[in-house]
């Protein structure tokens, strides 16, 4: 089995990365931030509310932590979910038996299964970021959530 659990700073440079997902939803903030400040500059009694926006998305993308979650690659993905932050795991996707997206009240989870059984969670935040490339990769391996 080819995929194996290695240290960050030994990931190979080639194939390149397509897609880095990470926990902060950088597009939103920035989104909710120019709201904000067209809000703040357009009306004044709106400009409290533009005010509150433009704090909110600077205090989310300034102090909070943002780490990523998985790397995709066209030969393999790449997670980050041990619990050492040096490690990470690089999955080839013609090993991955079948994968699942559930939903949970907290915090959604990916699992995927490998050829040799064994199984990775991975915390999620986008469904569709994390199961188009699934779905692009690993075509045909998903497994429906029964409810």
């Amino acid at each position: 089995m080819k995929s194996q659990v290695i240290k960050v700073r030994n990931i190979p440079s080639f194939p390149i990365v397509i897609q880095s997902i990470s926990v902060k939803p950088t597009l939103f903030l920035g989104l909710l931030l120019i709201v904000g400040i067209i809000l703040m500059i357009a009306n004044s009694v709106m400009g409290y509310f533009g005010a509150v926006f433009v704090a909110l998305a600077t205090f989310s993308m300034l102090i909070m932590p943002d780490r990523k979650i998985i790397e995709v690659t066209n030969e393999y993905l790449i997670l980050y979910n041990n619990k050492d932050a040096t490690l990470c795991k690089l999955v080839y996707w013609d090993e991955i038996l079948s994968w699942q997206y559930r939903w949970h009240p907290d915090a959604d989870e990916l699992i995927i299964e490998l050829c040799d059984h064994s199984v990775e969670k991975v915390e999620a935040f986008n469904r569709k970021k994390f199961t188009r490339y699934l779905k692009e990769y690993a075509n045909g391996k998903e497994m429906k959530v029964k409810k």
